[in-house]
Order: structure tokens, then sequence, then C-alpha cells
């Protein structure tokens, strides 16, 4: 793996882990939303999937100007789940949060909001509010009633790894990890730290703005590999049935077999929709 790593000699508060792959228009936007906080014990881990644009050389141009930046490259194109787990062998912080590097931080202050609201009490998770832009306009802040585990364990319309900010500490003591080469990796890393948890926080606030429905965002078309890769997290997930069986993981199953019939769904209509 190419590498430009500036060492860190101190544990931070925050590591921010920025996946990015073919995103030239738009990284420095995520980069700079960052680097903007108010709060600024902080390290920023830029994962590049393999760019094939001018990502990396925009990313390497803000690392000269900041010195808290980590910039991994990695050789083949692996796909989101590799690259949170290249950040998370990278991170020191004592708190994680993931960011696709075409969505960014909301405003100025929202790491120090953070940062006050965790205080001392060290919770597993806290749950993040977030706004959805592009193709569609949303809302979505976190209340203790869509912050039970039952429900952020298996019913969350919006089960992403970015919509919460996790201590470190939960996710290397269980040795949880996403699938890789794999879509919607977000599931299972969800499921497993939700579970393992023993405390939380709502952040009440909008943190993050995520962009939906981007042009050649890998999730835009549907296609047989989405539906592939849904059946590949139903085959974990009957495994783990298996392993540690909850209420939550038949709920979660039967939602995924939703999915997977509304995606096989989806891949009819656009081939009919390429054969009219």
């Amino acid at each position: 793996m190419d590498q430009q790593v500036k060492p860190i000699t101190t544990q931070k508060r925050f590591s921010i882990i920025i996946a990015a792959y073919n995103i030239e228009d738009y990284i420095e936007r995520a980069i700079e939303s960052v680097e903007n906080q108010k709060f600024k014990d902080i390290e920023i881990i830029v994962v590049d999937d393999c760019s094939k644009d001018h990502t990396g050389e925009i990313v390497l141009k803000l690392c000269s100007k900041y010195n808290n930046i980590i910039y991994l490259k990695h050789e083949e194109n692996k796909r989101l789940g590799a690259v949170r787990n290249t950040g998370l062998e990278k991170a020191t912080g004592e708190y994680v949060l993931f960011l696709d590097g075409d969505d960014y931080l909301s405003n100025d202050d929202v790491l120090e909001k953070l940062d006050k609201l965790i205080g001392s009490d060290e919770p597993d998770i806290i749950y993040l509010g977030f706004e959805i832009e592009g193709n569609r306009k949303e809302i979505v802040i976190p209340t203790e009633e869509t912050c039970t585990k039952t429900y952020k364990a298996a019913e969350d319309k919006y089960p992403n790894a970015w919509s919460k900010c996790w201590k470190r500490e939960l996710i290397e003591k269980n040795n949880i990890r996403f699938p890789e080469y794999r879509l919607y990796e977000d599931v299972l890393f969800v499921y497993k730290c939700v579970m393992k948890s023993q405390s939380y926080k709502i952040a009440d606030f909008i943190v993050h703005n995520y962009i939906s429905g981007r042009p050649n965002s890998i999730t835009t078309k549907i296609t047989l590999r989405n539906v592939e890769d849904t059946v590949k997290n139903l085959n974990d997930l009957l495994s783990m049935r298996e392993k540690e069986y909850t209420k939550e993981i038949d709920i979660i199953i039967r939602k995924e077999i939703k999915m997977c019939k509304k995606r096989l769904d989806d891949v009819q209509k656009e081939i009919i929709k390429e054969n009219c």
C-alpha cells in the first residue's frame, strides 16, 4: 500500500476516517469541513481506494497545508468496507467518525458539541443527527424511541456507520470490522457494534450532510451485484444467528430478505427499461 504518514504522537479525541474514490470534485470540501472545526483534538485519515482521477493529488496538496492528515492509498480498488478497515487499523482516536468523501460535516462546531456531549461519560455510541441532500431532502434527528437496540440494530431506515460516533475501544475489544469487496457493508458492522454496546448518547443536532443520488455512485444504479451482496449479508446473518441468537437478528434477517426482493424487482425494471 502506498502511503504518506505524518507522525501522531498522542491519542486524539476523534479519528475522522474519510473514504475517497474518484471524488476530485468533493474531497476538498469533505476535508476542509473537518479542518475548519473549532475543536482541534483530531486526526484525519484519508483512505484512497485506488482513484483514477485527481483525488490523490488534491489530498496530497492538503497534506502539505495541514499537519494532522494521514493519507493512505490502496494499490487496488477494494471497496468501502476495506477502506474503512484500513482507516481503523491506523486510527488512534478515542472516538471514530466515518465520512464519505463526497459528504461533509455540517458546520464548524459539531465536533466541539460532540466532545461536550461525550464529556467524561465515555458512551460506546453517540447517535448523530444528519441531513440528506441531493436527489432527496430529509433531516433525521435521533430520539430515545429510535435509539433502542432493537430499533438501531434491526429496524433503522439508515443503518449507516457514518450516522454514529463510535468509541474505538468498543470496535477493537470485540474485533469488529467491515466485510470487504461488498456493497451494504454497514449492515453487519452496525448490527455487531450496537448489540455489543453498553451505553449511548444522542446528538440531537445535525452533524453530517449526506449526498444522495450522486452520479457515478456505486449505489445509484441497482444491478445484480447489489442483489448478490445482499445475499452475502443474509448468509452471514444466518451464520451469526446460529452462533449467538438475538431477537434483533430475526428482525434484520426479515428486513434483508425484503430488501433482496426489492432489489431484484429494481433489476427487472432496469432490464425492461433498457429493452424498451
